[in-house]
C-alpha cells in the first residue's frame, strides 16, 4: 500500500475513533447501541487531549502479506474551532502527519520532503461522505447519513473489555465495512478495522492512552530543517 493511501486510512480511522457519532441506524439492539454511543459522546465531552501509541497493520489477503507502522499519536478536539491531530511514525520509517483544522502537513525525512495540503483535497476522490468524516468539527455527524451501524459482540483486547460495532456504507465506496472496538470503561474506541472490497484490510490500534494531559497547540506544528523540499498543494 502506498504511503499516501495509508495516510488516508489512518485519518479516517482516527476521526471515527475519537469523535462522537450522532444518530445512526442499527439493524439490531437499538437500545444497546444508543447506550454505547451515548457513553462515547460523554467520553468525548470530557476529553481535552489524548496521547497514545498507534499501530497500523495493513494486510493483503491476496498475497498473504502484511506491513505494520507504529508511532505516537497526539490529539486535541476542536475546542477552539480547530481540531488537532498529529502522528509521529517511528517504525519502519520515520514520518509525521499533522492536521490542524483543514490543513494537512505530511513530512518524510527519508526523502527530505514536506507535503502541504487540505483535508478536502486529500479526500476528494473518496465517496460516501468519507471527506465529510474528515471534518474536524460538526461534519462527523454525517456518519448517520452514510452508515448503518449494529452491535456485534463484546471482546477482550489487551485485558480490556470492548464492544464491537459494525459499520456498513449505505452505498458503494472504498470500504466494504468498518469495525470499531469501543472500550467499555473509557467509552473511547481503541481499535478500528477497515475491510476493502477485495478482502484486504487495515487494523488501527491505540494503546497506552493518556487522557487530558497538557498539550500546547505548538505540539502540532511540524518542524523540518532548511532545505527540505516543500510540495504545496493548498
Amino acid at each position: 500500500m502506498k504511503r499516501s493511501q495509508s495516510v488516508l486510512v489512518i485519518l479516517i480511522a482516527l476521526v471515527l475513533m475519537l469523535w462522537p457519532h450522532g444518530r445512526v441506524e442499527a439493524s439490531a439492539t437499538p437500545q444497546l447501541l444508543s447506550g454505547i454511543l451515548a457513553k462515547m459522546e460523554r467520553a468525548h465531552e470530557n476529553l481535552r487531549s489524548l496521547r497514545a501509541t498507534i499501530s497500523q497493520r495493513k494486510v493483503n489477503v491476496q498475497i498473504n502479506s502484511s506491513d505494520t507502522d507504529t508511532g505516537t499519536l497526539l490529539y486535541k478536539p476542536a475546542l477552539n474551532g480547530k481540531g488537532r491531530l498529529r502522528i509521529d511514525f517511528t517504525k519502519p520509517d520515520t514520518s509525521t502527519i499533522s492536521i490542524v483544522g483543514d490543513s494537512v502537513v505530511f513530512y518524510q525525512p527519508r526523502i527530505n520532503q514536506v507535503l502541504k495540503s487540505t483535508v478536502a483535497k486529500t479526500t476528494k476522490n473518496q465517496t460516501n461522505g468519507y471527506s465529510q468524516i474528515f471534518g474536524l468539527d460538526k461534519s462527523v455527524k454525517a456518519l448517520a447519513n452514510n452508515f448503518n451501524i449494529e452491535v456485534v459482540k463484546d471482546e477482550s483486547i489487551d485485558g480490556k473489555t470492548a464492544t464491537i460495532l459494525h459499520l456498513v456504507p449505505k452505498s458503494g465506496g472504498s470500504f466494504a465495512s468498518v469495525e470499531l472496538w469501543v472500550d467499555q470503561e473509557l467509552g473511547l474506541p481503541i481499535q478500528q478495522k477497515f475491510v476493502e472490497r477485495n478482502g484486504d484490510y487495515t487494523l488501527v490500534k491505540l494503546t497506552n492512552l493518556e487522557r487530558n494531559i497538557k498539550l500546547t497547540d505548538e505540539a502540532f506544528v511540524v518542524k523540518y530543517p532548511a532545505g527540505t523540499k516543500v510540495v504545496d498543494r493548498i
